[in-house]
């Protein structure tokens, strides 16, 4: 793996035939217009990318070992990354949009060199850039795992809610914060877009719903639940999984449910 970012680290490299569970990933800074955005690849064997996007203010840690399983059980390129502000990967102007983001991620699959047929997992916030990045890259992405959805349809239903329920900082301090305030600034745009595209995707897509209420008010959850619904109801490529017992935090709670909605999607793209 070629160091892409002047004095960047490659902590580990694993190119291989095949996946091993003893594989460490390969985590790369690479220069993305003057930034550096931190990427962790597990390459595999299969002509197809697997790409984890994670929640608003998360890490790429937040997928725990669930990246580690995907690679070793489906054989595929699974890549890991830190958007803008999290990790090591820089901030960026304040002007930055999750469009900005999608094309920088984009660009930096393509210098990675991994197979552009991919499948892109996203959580909470991350699944609408999940369906952002599909409906920018239709020829490249074969399908969608949205993972307890941030959505446009449910912040459609609920006005301001969303907004509400993560005050933004006024005098940002560090780069976290200032993240906060450029989501919060850039959500309508992102939402609108979303909403656009997500109802007509042709792609198979996979909603994996939490099985345990967590948003506390009763008709915030119905909304929360019809939304998802919903946007598997839309195509007769998608499927509805409710994670039993799990929370908000799929990853972490029901972990398997998330592995086996990516195989599936997998063999599909790889069949296709």
């Amino acid at each position: 793996m070629p160091i892409l970012w002047p004095g960047a680290l490659v902590l580990a490299a694993c190119v291989f035939d095949a996946p091993s569970a003893s594989a460490f990933p390969a985590d790369t800074l690479l220069d993305v217009g003057g930034r550096a955005l931190e990427i962790e690849v597990r390459r595999g064997r299969e002509p197809l990318t697997i790409v984890f996007e994670a929640g608003g203010g998360s890490t790429l840690d937040s997928w725990d070992a669930v990246p580690d399983s995907v690679a070793v059980r489906s054989g595929a390129t699974v890549v890991t990354y830190n958007r803008a502000g999290l990790g090591r990967s820089d901030l960026g102007p304040p002007g930055l949009t999750p469009l900005d983001e999608m094309r920088d991620l984009a660009r930096s699959l393509e210098t990675l060199g991994v197979p552009a047929r991919r499948i892109v997992v996203g959580t909470s916030y991350g699944a609408m850039l999940a369906v952002l990045h599909a409906g920018l890259y239709p020829d490249d992405v074969a399908g969608l795992v949205l993972v307890d959805p941030m959505n446009a349809r449910f912040i459609a239903a609920t006005g301001d809610f969303v907004k509400s329920t993560a005050p933004v900082p006024e005098n940002p301090a560090n780069d976290r914060e200032r993240l906060i305030v450029r989501m919060s600034r850039t959500l309508d745009d992102l939402a609108a877009r979303t909403g656009a595209v997500e109802p007509d995707l042709p792609i198979p897509i996979v909603v994996i719903a939490a099985g345990e209420p967590w948003w506390g008010r009763a008709e915030i959850v119905a909304a929360w639940r019809r939304s998802h619904a919903e946007i598997a109801a839309a195509r007769a490529e998608r499927e509805l999984v409710v994670a039993e017992g799990s929370g908000h935090q799929v990853a972490e709670d029901r972990p398997d449910v998330i592995v086996d909605a990516v195989l599936k999607i997998s063999r599909m793209a790889l069949d296709d």
